[in-house]
């Protein structure tokens, strides 16, 4: 037996060399794997970095406003469920006054109640407009899915007894101020469960930017796309919503919406025969980190079911896939959108606000705030106040305070009510507590517009203080109670039409029926994705208006003028004008007629009578002299009244190609101050600004009861009035004339016979 010497050395050395290569071997093939997954999230916009300003986060219109020695101001935000905060950083732009003593005066950063910068005053850093810059790492193991970042302001302005609510103890932070993401995708389950998320995330206050895919476009199909985007249009609420469309392939990243049938299935879409109405939820093929949300059915009736019951029942589903059996969808009635304030009953506060929304603490407390939606058709003809019972409570204050509740509608004051003089100006409304009054508020209804903010503003006097005394003690307690109402009943729907306004703050008329269940969209018959976006987009406000999805659209082609009977028509246009707008040219404010052709005039049609002759006396109003045709434009919003049925109205979109529409469309969403002036008849879009031209006959939609109408009608039309008066004054006269006549027959003739 032969014996062999081991070096071990060498062994050892060789094994490590070994293991050193199969580690690195499997570190390269971990980041090759890794790159692969997340390379599609790296190339999404704002996907591992972006920004959002304190002002967005939480919807201001202000800056934070600091004062007094030790003041602080908050604001929740939340974090994708999707994403992973990998680092937050906080840019703070602030002024504080000159006054205060640098070395013991600063600013606190608060997240989720816990100190964790605190900001030193000594050193100013303007900016180009003024303020104050400096930036803040924030601990990310500290972040929740919700959280709330507070700036907490500790001032002094002397080394002696001072004033705790002196006006030089101040600080503002600027609305612009951004809290900095550095984020990196997560992956999720396929559960259906998680719905709405991540389609659209609830913590995320940015517009929501959905892809939606439908495959081999049909009407039903359109509108089942229409019914998801009217739906994440009412969930985005604030944000705004957009869709883009595409009809052959599926988005190289993110998330999307997949409509259509296996067999008919986009590039990289392998699904399984369905056997029934279906939702499912799987992995996006050109991005695992992305969701496609597939909504497919056996043919185009199951698949408007399954967007239906996807739209009215997220809520309950769960796993992977679900199906439908049959759905049944409850009728809407007129003016029942969830968002709007109810106008057949009296609304309490406290369905409109959390309780805890309702109470202010402190003596300078900020105003509460209470948002409202009404139908934009509400007449003040003859209302023109809406009643507010008011119920208000706060802590026992003396005639020195001088305390009182401003109310004020959109910034307008509208009353203001002492708080001190309980007894003489107030009512007692709980037995035993005089710190709670009952008072009635009449607010000017052409105040509110379709949306209102309400402003409840409680303040007191702070009473003077001896120096070196005890610090002030804050504690003050201010409520509305929940029990107030607000009281639309017996308000009539009467308006004057076409307003566009009304259109583009609300929807209407589509909205005027929650599920737009008399409504037909109607797009050209060689649409596009960007046709088909403008449409779904529109739909997607129409969601955030009324806060219920589209179960009722129709959506067409082109259209026959029996499918537009009883209907609003919103008529999308691109290129060159649809037969049907061609049609109907001279019924346009502006009308866009072909070279070669003169548009009948439709005869009438039954309706109503007395608002028949109101359009007979009405006068058309003119163009102002600056006005752009709207055959030059690029794009354009137009109204007028259907030709095939009356007191019912026709939205026009019209761009010169489908890019041009889309972005008319887009304007409504992105630019509030641009959606503002859209309104009258005409609308022109070019170089993202809107020039309105009111143009056109007047029609009214709506009704005042026949009492209320006949008022109305010889209101604004006075010398129909004298009309009626001189006709029954001469029927009287001819009446007199009659019976006088025949008395002196009747004495003639018995004169003749006693001769």
């Amino acid at each position: 037996m032969t014996a062999f010497a081991v070096d071990t050395g060498k062994v050892r050395l060789t094994k490590f060399y070994f293991c050193l290569g199969l580690l690195i071997i499997a570190l390269l093939a971990g980041a090759v794997r890794a790159q692969t997954i997340y390379a599609g999230a790296d190339k999404r916009p704002d996907s591992t970095h972006y920004a959002l300003a304190l002002q967005q986060i939480g919807n201001l219109d202000d800056d934070l406003a600091l004062r007094g020695v030790d003041d602080r101001q908050g604001l929740p935000f939340g974090i994708r469920s999707d994403q992973h905060v990998k680092r937050l950083q906080l840019d703070l732009a602030y002024r504080r006054s000159p006054a205060l003593i640098e070395q013991l005066s600063h600013l606190n950063v608060l997240l989720n109640g816990e100190v964790v910068s605190t900001i030193s005053l000594s050193e100013p850093r303007h900016d180009e407009d003024g303020w104050n810059r400096v930036k803040a790492d924030l601990p990310t193991q500290l972040l929740q899915p919700y959280n709330q970042l507070a700036i907490q302001l500790i001032a002094h302005y002397t080394l002696r007894c001072e004033d705790p609510v002196h006006p030089d103890l101040w600080a503002d932070i600027g609305k612009q101020s951004r809290l900095i993401f550095d984020v990196e995708p997560l992956v999720l389950p396929d559960e259906l469960g998680l719905l709405p998320s991540p389609f659209f995330d609830p913590r995320d206050v940015r517009r929501l930017n959905l892809p939606i895919v439908i495959s081999g476009v049909t009407d039903a199909r359109l509108e089942a796309a229409g019914v998801l985007a009217s739906w994440f249009g009412a969930l985005a609420g604030y944000r705004g919503a957009h869709f883009p469309v595409s009809t052959d392939k599926l988005p190289e990243h993110g998330n999307a919406v997949f409509i259509g049938r296996a067999a008919e299935g986009v590039a990289g879409m392998n699904l399984p025969e369905p056997v029934g109405p279906t939702v499912t939820i799987r992995p996006n093929p050109n991005d695992p980190t992305g969701k496609m949300l597939i909504v497919t059915g056996r043919n185009d009736e199951e698949i408007m079911s399954a967007a239906k019951g996807l739209a009215l029942g997220a809520q309950t589903l769960s796993g992977a896939t679900a199906q439908f059996n049959k759905l049944q969808v409850e009728p809407r009635q007129p003016y029942d959108a969830p968002n709007w304030l109810p106008t057949n009953r009296p609304v309490t506060l406290g369905e409109l606000l959390p309780v805890d929304d309702l109470t202010r603490r402190g003596r300078a407390a900020p105003p509460i705030s209470i948002n409202l939606n009404l139908p934009p058709d509400l007449s003040n003809w003859r209302i023109k106040t809406v009643p507010i019972k008011l119920r208000y409570q706060q802590s026992t204050t003396s005639d020195d305070d001088e305390g009182a509740l401003n109310v004020s509608v959109n910034h307008t004051h509208i009353a203001r009510f002492p708080l001190a003089d309980r007894m003489k100006t107030g009512q007692q409304w709980m037995s035993g507590d005089l710190s709670a009054i009952q008072r009635t508020v009449h607010v000017p209804l052409d105040k509110l517009g379709s949306l209102a903010s309400m402003q409840f503003q409680f303040g007191y006097r702070v009473p003077p203080q001896e120096e070196c005394r005890n610090s002030l003690l804050d504690s003050r307690r201010s409520a509305i109670d929940p029990e107030s109402t607000i009281d639309l009943s017996g308000i009539p729907h009467h308006i004057a039409m076409p307003d566009l306004a009304a259109f583009s703050t609300s929807g209407f008329p589509f909205t005027r029926m929650a599920d737009l269940s008399e409504t037909i969209a109607i797009v050209p018959a060689q649409s596009g994705p960007s046709e088909y976006g403008a449409l779904l987009t529109l739909l997607g406000r129409a969601g955030r208006v009324t806060g219920y999805p589209a179960t009722g659209i129709k959506v067409k082609h082109g259209a026959e003028a029996a499918d537009l009977v009883g209907k609003d028509i919103l008529l999308i246009e691109s290129g060159k004008p649809s037969p049907l707008l061609t049609q109907w040219a001279d019924r346009l404010p502006q009308a866009e007629r072909s070279d070669n052709h003169a548009a009948a005039v439709s005869g009438w049609k039954p309706g109503d009578i007395i608002t028949r002759l109101s359009n007979l006396l009405g006068t058309r109003t003119h163009p102002s002299p600056t006005a752009v045709s709207a055959r030059s434009s690029p794009a354009y919003f137009a109204g007028f009244e259907s030709p095939v049925s009356s007191s019912r109205s026709v939205i026009v979109a019209r761009g010169k190609d489908g890019q041009q529409l889309l972005s008319a469309v887009e304007l409504l969403i992105d630019n509030e101050a641009q959606a503002q002036r859209v309104q009258g008849g005409l609308s022109i879009v070019y170089d993202n600004r809107v020039e309105s031209v009111s143009k056109g006959r007047t029609y009214y939609v709506g009704n005042l009861g026949f009492y209320q109408t006949t008022l109305w009608f010889f209101g604004r039309y006075p010398l129909a009035l004298i009309a009626v008066y001189l006709l029954g004054a001469l029927l009287a006269g001819a009446v007199f004339y009659s019976i006088l006549h025949a008395r002196a027959r009747q004495r003639l003739r018995i004169q003749d016979s006693d001769e």
